[in-house]
């Protein structure tokens, strides 16, 4: 009796049941769609809500990019890959997924070590965006990545002192180990305000909603939905998906006299380098 529960426990595993199901699929894949998609809809209940969310993601991608890209089943063998296929005239591993938030770098790692190269497709509304997360190894350090972030600088000023009414924007590549920047690019734009500024205006308009009985404004809230939108608008300027967004930030280390240091601190990342991206690092005035 235990051994016959044991069985129908493990043949019940999520993972198992879903590369068996997606076996069957991929296999008619190859000779009827509609037949491999029909099949999808009975395996439903089986796969439960994640897992046919995942699958039928794959069969879209599948479909969309098979010629374009020479697409191939991969096999489940534990390395990040769904299918392989050609971009940009290079072989890559594609993982699918429809949510990028559960993807972790350390899992491709092993294998871009030997000089493999990713592209995660992230699927939303029956569209795909192929995430390169090819990142350089630190040549430094030969530990960390070099991962593309985005600095917001304060506001420009004249020498005189009067306002530019502009701010100049950095993309600044960063190792994840040991802090090594270079700045790639730099922008001006007259309407993308700092983070120290936002901060300022934020706490002051929570001020007064307080003084006048109104709805209290979240500040954490509302700073993380500006660094998100300026992350997507400054990936479009610069041409390269940002996986950080920050500003210069002074940390005191003497409370009597004000002496510290300027770091860079991001207010906003992907999930994908969370392991591999601290919070703030010291920032060099020189270059910005």
């Amino acid at each position: 009796m235990a051994g016959n529960m044991w069985k129908a426990a493990k043949a019940l595993d999520p993972a198992e049941v879903y590369n068996e199901k997606r076996r069957i699929i991929f296999s008619q894949m190859q000779k009827d769609s509609v037949v491999a998609k029909t099949w999808l809809e009975g395996y439903r209940n089986t796969l439960g809500p994640t897992g046919y969310a995942g699958l039928m993601a794959e069969i879209a991608f599948f479909e969309q990019y098979r010629k374009d890209l020479n697409l191939v089943v991969a096999a489940d063998i534990g390395d990040a890959t769904d299918f392989v296929g050609v971009v940009g005239g290079a072989m890559h591993r594609i993982d699918v997924t429809t949510n990028i938030a559960f993807k972790r770098l350390a899992s491709y790692e092993p294998l871009q070590l030997e000089g493999a190269l990713y592209k995660v497709a992230v699927y939303d509304k029956g569209h795909f965006d192929l995430v390169d997360i090819n990142f350089p190894f630190c040549e430094h350090c030969q530990s960390g990545r070099i991962l593309p972030t985005a600095v917001l600088l304060e506001e420009s000023h004249y020498r005189h002192g009067d306002s530019q009414w502009s701010n100049d924007q950095l993309l600044v590549n960063i190792c994840s180990a040991c802090g090594e920047v270079e700045v790639a690019d730099r922008i001006t734009t007259p309407f993308l305000y700092d983070f120290q500024s936002l901060y300022r205006d934020l706490d002051e308009a929570r001020r007064q909603a307080e003084n006048l009985g109104e709805a209290p404004i979240d500040v954490g809230a509302e700073a993380r939905a500006y660094a998100r939108r300026a992350g997507r608008y400054l990936s479009d300027i610069f041409g390269t998906r940002l996986i950080a967004i920050g500003g210069k930030n002074y940390e005191i280390t003497n409370p009597r006299d004000g002496d510290g240091y300027w770091t860079v601190k991001f207010e906003d990342h992907l999930p994908l380098v969370q392991e591999h991206l601290l919070d703030e690092y010291p920032w060099d005035l020189s270059i910005g």
